[in-house]
């Protein structure tokens, strides 16, 4: 069989969505250059498959112009409203997104390509409701199975480190607005369990946990193997997922269900979308409303039992090896990308 043609991404930086998406193309590919926007001089755009991640900078404004006029066919793709990024979201990020000139640039490309692909289902609804004339895809994400599974292999081939209590993980970027759920949460647990429950971040945590005991920051991690060996090798009881559910997060995609049904980590989740979507509650996770006292008792049963961690654990990281395992979705992924866009 005569391998596919090299594919070219254009992403706008290098971020873990970008890594991420490449490795999902190199499913069907054989190979996939990537180039972020700005090393983007000298490209060349022609004879190959070319998708546009998440690209709206007003400096590249040029760009789907310049595709349309020489018939280079794109897929652009979007896990991320960006259009609904507000003051509420971050103030610099909505003082960037809410731009004109960064609005018309995102329209601009998603009036241009050949095919938007979206990592949500709710994202893909909102693109064609705000575009009629574009072809949509909702595409599901994946997670690397057998990435995880040879690192959690290797991390139980050494023995534990000793510890006491469970083990409760958060890994996210600056996320400001669920502090008022954390901040009486770890409390709670601090005043009534003390040591037999212990809190780990990774990237960020309220600045009020900063200085209490059984609580922990790592730094952010930015290569994706790194960051799944570290997250593996903290061997976590439990993890959480607070998201508030408001007109940015409903478009976000599921990835810490993803990530922690993966790595084998029962997960506590608020009962928003994109969650109240994946998560079957009791089975393959907790879904909780966003009150503190909700979390509490959530995180309490889980703590108290082993059994339920246990049977979650197993219903979750089932449910990801057959349905979101990126050898599977990869492939789903390039064939949305050689139906539309390839020479």
């Amino acid at each position: 069989m005569t391998p596919e043609p090299a594919a070219l991404l254009v992403a706008d930086g290098d971020i873990p969505t970008t890594r991420l998406l490449a490795r999902e193309l190199r499913e069907g590919f054989h190979d996939v250059e990537v180039r972020i926007a700005k090393d983007l001089f000298g490209v060349d755009f022609g004879g190959r498959p070319v998708v546009v991640s998440r690209l709206c900078y007003s400096r590249f404004s040029w760009l789907p112009a310049y595709l349309s006029r020489r018939r280079l066919r794109y897929a652009y793709f979007l896990d991320d409203n960006f259009w609904e990024i507000t003051h509420q979201t971050g103030v610099d990020l909505a003082s960037f997104f809410q731009h004109p000139s960064t609005v018309e640039t995102l329209d601009a490309f998603v009036r241009n390509a050949d095919v938007v692909i979206c990592w949500s289902s709710r994202l893909r609804e909102y693109v064609a409701a705000r575009h009629p004339e574009a072809i949509t895809e909702f595409v599901r994400p994946g997670f690397d199975v057998a990435t995880a599974t040879a690192l959690r292999e290797r991390r139980d081939a050494r023995p534990a480190d000793p510890r006491r209590g469970v083990r409760i993980g958060y890994p996210t970027t600056a996320r400001p607005r669920v502090t008022p759920l954390l901040v009486p949460l770890v409390r709670h647990f601090l005043e009534h369990y003390g040591d037999e429950v212990m809190f780990e971040f990774i990237g960020w945590m309220p600045e009020a946990l900063s200085e209490l005991p059984n609580v922990v920051l790592h730094p952010w991690i930015t290569e994706y193997d790194a960051f799944l060996a570290f997250k593996l090798g903290r061997r976590w009881d439990i993890g959480i997922a607070p998201l508030l559910g408001d007109t940015f997060d409903q478009f976000k995609t599921d990835n810490k269900y993803r990530e922690y049904a993966g790595c084998g980590i029962p997960g506590v989740y608020s009962r928003v979308s994109p969650f109240v979507e994946t998560v079957r509650h009791g089975t393959t996770g907790l879904l909780v409303e966003n009150e503190p006292t909700e979390w509490i008792a959530a995180l309490e049963q889980m703590v108290r039992s082993p059994e339920l961690r246990a049977s979650i654990s197993t219903a979750a990281s089932d449910d990801v090896r057959r349905n979101y395992d990126l050898r599977m979705t990869g492939r789903h992924l390039v064939a949305v990308v050689q139906r539309h866009v390839s020479p």
